[in-house]
């Protein structure tokens, strides 16, 4: 993948959206959870959830999606001070990707005047860790099990004031 651009979700996006998160996810945490994300739900349900949460999207969530060569490659969600989900297709790893929608949901959470965000993450997820540490978030200690079984630390990162 030579460009991609990044920019918030659209109604239209829904499938792509979609498919980004699954790929990303079965890549992920499929070997961690033991179930691929369509063994969790139907494709056609997710999509239809996710067309609905992007035409009527409240005012406190925001998604991203990030295009590469006429696809969508990856994904983010984040609402209130947190950052919901963040899934890139495997062959868009190490690219940029991961940092562009990252970037994007930082600048949102500053715009919203958040001065500290959150999220959680698989305490097995290595990769996913790693990312987040390099971009400044630090585990804060707090641990709780997923609704999937694995555990999940969360993550801290101060936000400049503007």
């Amino acid at each position: 993948m030579s460009e991609f651009s990044v920019r918030p979700g659209r109604e239209e996006d829904a499938e792509g959206l979609v498919r980004a998160h699954e790929a990303g996810w079965d890549a992920a945490l499929a070997p961690i959870v033991g179930k691929s994300l369509g063994d969790l739900a139907p494709f056609d349900a997710r999509v239809e959830r996710a067309r609905a949460g992007l035409a009527d999207r409240p005012e406190n969530v925001c998604a991203w999606v990030a295009e590469g060569d006429g696809d969508i490659v990856g994904m983010a969600i984040a609402g209130d001070d947190e950052l919901r989900d963040l899934y890139v297709v495997p062959t868009a790893w190490g690219t940029g990707v991961s940092q562009a929608l990252m970037d994007a949901v930082l600048e949102w959470l500053h715009e919203r005047e958040v001065e500290e965000a959150v999220l959680w993450v698989g305490e097995a997820n290595a990769r996913a860790r790693r990312f987040y540490e390099r971009e400044g978030w630090s585990a804060d200690g707090e641990t709780r099990t997923s609704s999937l079984g694995p555990p999940e630390l969360r993550y801290r990162v101060q936000l400049a004031v503007r």
